[in-house]
């Protein structure tokens, strides 16, 4: 009986070449990359949240999961394995995608939190800024009453 051969650096070229897809399809400059990965402490403002924010909602489109067998040989034993193996790997997609979905449903929650935690800030920033304005102009009245 022929043993399938599994090219483990050709499976790894495949996963390799679909993370430089997506990050291609990120928009994040690599610089960014290098940067997240130093460890170096982040100095956000309001327009990186706002931007990562927009990154996160597109990141958490649930896709799932698809069917991935290679083709066999055309022998009796082969055609045999190979559906016995398509009939397990269905019912392991079953439940992979039922988890996934589930996953994509907290992280849809956990985004409208941002969401809503960003809208707060930004409010708070709009009240800070406003409250400093007064402030320096109460200071301004002041210097000049004396």
């Amino acid at each position: 009986m022929d043993e399938e051969v599994i090219d483990v650096e050709v499976i790894m070229a495949r996963i390799r070449a679909a993370i430089q897809e997506r990050r291609a399809a990120s928009g994040l400059d690599p610089a960014e990359f290098d940067a997240l990965a130093s460890g170096a402490p982040l100095q956000l403002t309001l327009a990186d949240l706002r931007r990562d924010l927009a990154r996160l909602t597109e990141a958490t489109r649930y896709s799932g999961v698809d069917m991935l067998l290679s083709d066999v040989k055309p022998s009796p034993v082969r055609r045999l394995i190979q559906r016995f193996r398509a009939a397990l790997h269905e019912a392991i997609l079953f439940y992979v995608n039922r988890l996934a979905a589930q996953q994509a449903s907290v992280n849809r929650l956990t985004l409208q939190a941002l969401r809503t935690a960003l809208e707060v800030i930004a409010a708070q920033q709009a009240r800070i800024e406003a409250l400093e304005c007064a402030r320096d102009a109460e200071a301004a009245c002041v210097t000049e009453d004396q």
